[in-house]
Parts: C-alpha cells; structure tokens; sequence
C-alpha cells in the first residue's frame, strides 16, 4: 500500500482527549503521512502542550477565535489539500480514538473500492459498545454488506475518510453552520456525487459524554445559546434536501418542540422559545455559500 493519507483532528478545550487522540493517530499501524491539528482558540493549555509535540508528520494551526466544528473542519479541509500531497484526508473530532488498524481497515477497503467512492466512515462505538452518530443508510445498503461495507447517504466528522476527487467535485463543508449538522450537509453532497461506505472493521471509540441527541428541553443553561445553530441548520438542511416537503416536516418539528418548551413546566421556557424561534426563522433565510478549494 502506498496511499497517502492526512489526518486533521478539530479540538477545543479538551486537552485530556486530544492526547489520547493524537496519540491513537500517530500510533496507527497504517501510518499516516501528515497530522494537521486545528486548535479552535482553546482557552485551557492545549497551544502549550501542542508545542511540546515534536513528531515531525504533526503541524498544528492556533486560530485566533473559535470557528466552531464546522469552521475547524473546512478549515482542515482546505489545509490539508493546499499543503500535502495526500488523496484522502482522516477527519475526527478530538474525543475520537481510533484503534491501532482503524486506518488500515479504512485504507483496504478504499483500495477495495478502487477509489470509487467519496468518503468512508468508521465504525463509531460508545465506552459501553453502543454504536453511535449512527449514520443514514442507502435503501440498498446491505448490497455490499457481505465485504463489510455498508452504503450510506451521511456520515460523522466522528471519524471520516474523505476523497480529494470527490471534495474538488461538490465543494467545501460549510462553515457557517458553526456546529451541528455541517458533516451531514457535507457528507449528503459528498454521497450524491459517489458511493459511500462505512467499513465496519474500522472501529473508533467516541469519548462523548452521554452519546444522546442534543436537546434543547434537557441540555445545560450553558449550552442554550449553541441550540440557535441547531435550528437553523437542521431547517436550511431539511430545506435543501427535499424542498417544501422538508420545509414542512421541520416546521410541523419545531413547532411541537415550541409547545413542549412553553406548556411542559420547562425551565427558562421564554428564554428557549425565543431561541427556537430565532433558529427556526433564520433558517428560513439561511442561504450560505458553498466554496471550492483553493488551489495554492
């Protein structure tokens, strides 16, 4: 095998997992070629640690404010493509430990594919076994079940296997989702271009605390703010996705989660209707600009 590969790990604030990440990375018996790390602006001591590392395939990228996932990950994209020669880039997230083989497995079946697809995702496990960020399937995805692929129509910056040829085709992730839902956007458009796969012998463990959906009716204060991106973003992708009809569906979503939030004793229930509220209406208006590599 001589596949270049290169591996960009989006981390903020969760220095304890980036070192088992970085090192489950650089570990990997499939060695990767290069391990760009996009700092998001952390604020706890990951630009101090990042300095001290001195494997010469790791280049770290300190940005100066927090772009979110979904900017960390564009942003890696870009990177990756501009300054190495790698066709395939490794996308995870910094609670993601891959095993030893997770990159070999991944490798071996793009081989397997001869190059005919556009991404392939691992197989992502909780501590206790629990499959998670479980992926959309194809309607004939069990055609090629048997050599341990299985068709999909998404997948998770979890743990994502991308092809330069297919990501110079359909265009960048886009940023300004700031989190949530960029990778499914992303991965549906990457999918409409070619096949794509989740390989079930590359496993990878997903650190996450809870592995549940986000919800706004049980989340911490704290994180309420976050939940306008959730809005927004899930309405523009149900939008873009199937038209009116998806318009619709999410309308008729939100609108029960608005009654839930004012009529189920929720706490702070005005100030998460107005957040739900303002999501939901951004959506609607929400028309970013998909952006194409850069060539340097």
């Amino acid at each position: 095998m001589n596949t270049q590969v290169t591996a960009v790990i989006v981390t903020y604030n969760r220095l304890a997992l980036l070192k088992e990440s970085i090192a489950a990375v650089l570990a990997q018996t499939y060695a990767v070629t290069k391990l760009l790390v996009i700092n998001n602006h952390s604020t706890d001591e990951t630009q101090a640690y990042l300095a001290t590392l001195d494997d010469p395939r790791l280049q770290v990228f300190n940005l100066s404010e927090n772009l979110g996932g979904a900017g960390g990950f564009t942003l890696g994209l870009q990177r990756s493509f501009n300054e190495t020669p790698s066709d395939l880039v490794w996308l995870m997230d910094d609670d993601t430990i891959p095993e030893t083989d997770t990159l070999l497995e991944l490798v071996k079946a793009a081989q397997q594919l001869n190059g005919q697809f556009s991404f392939l995702s691992s197989n992502i496990r909780l501590l206790d076994g629990r499959p998670n960020n479980v992926p959309e399937t194809t309607k004939n995805w069990s055609a090629k079940s048997a050599a341990g692929l299985i068709q999909l129509q998404s997948g998770s910056f979890v743990s994502l296997l991308v092809a330069r040829s297919a990501v110079m085709a359909v265009g960048l992730s886009i940023p300004e989702f700031f989190i949530w839902f960029d990778d499914i956007e992303f991965t549906r458009r990457l999918s409409r271009y070619a096949p794509a796969y989740m390989v079930l012998a590359a496993n990878v463990l997903h650190k996450t605390k809870g592995g549940r959906e986000p919800d706004i009716l049980t989340d911490s204060p704290q994180r309420l703010p976050l939940y306008f991106y959730y809005f927004r973003n899930k309405y523009y992708l149900e939008r873009v996705t199937a038209g009116r009809k998806g318009a619709f569906k999410e309308s008729y979503r939100n609108f029960g989660k608005l009654l839930h939030v004012l009529f189920g004793k929720q706490p702070q229930r005005f100030r998460k209707a107005r957040i739900i509220l303002r999501g939901w209406h951004a959506g609607k208006q929400f028309r970013p600009k998909i952006r194409r590599i850069k060539v340097e």
